[in-house]
């Protein structure tokens, strides 16, 4: 019961499920540990690399907020002409 506990089950939840449920809870908490280890580490290296840096970075790009470049109508038809060419299509035109 302890370790149901410490996966954040209720003591009513832990009554109601079976062995094996409990098995996949503490299978998804102990992902979800490592996960979160891996977060921290991650946020306590990029902390000091920064904290180093001559010139701090643009936040945006550290975030990948970057908008992508919108595709014009001709290059989008561009692609969708070489996609055709790859896998063999014909080109027909509009009058057919």
């Amino acid at each position: 019961m302890k370790l149901a506990l410490r996966v954040e089950l209720s003591i009513s939840e832990y009554n109601e499920i079976t062995p094996h449920e409990l098995n996949l809870h503490i299978q998804a908490y102990n992902e979800r540990m490592t996960y979160e280890n891996k977060e921290r580490l991650t946020a306590a290296y990029l902390t000091a690399g920064l904290a180093r840096a001559k010139k701090m970075p643009d936040l945006k790009k550290i975030l990948g907020e970057d908008k992508p470049d919108m595709q014009t109508d001709e290059k989008m038809l561009q692609v969708v002409k070489q996609l055709n060419a790859a896998m063999g299509g014909t080109v027909r035109s509009s009058d057919e």
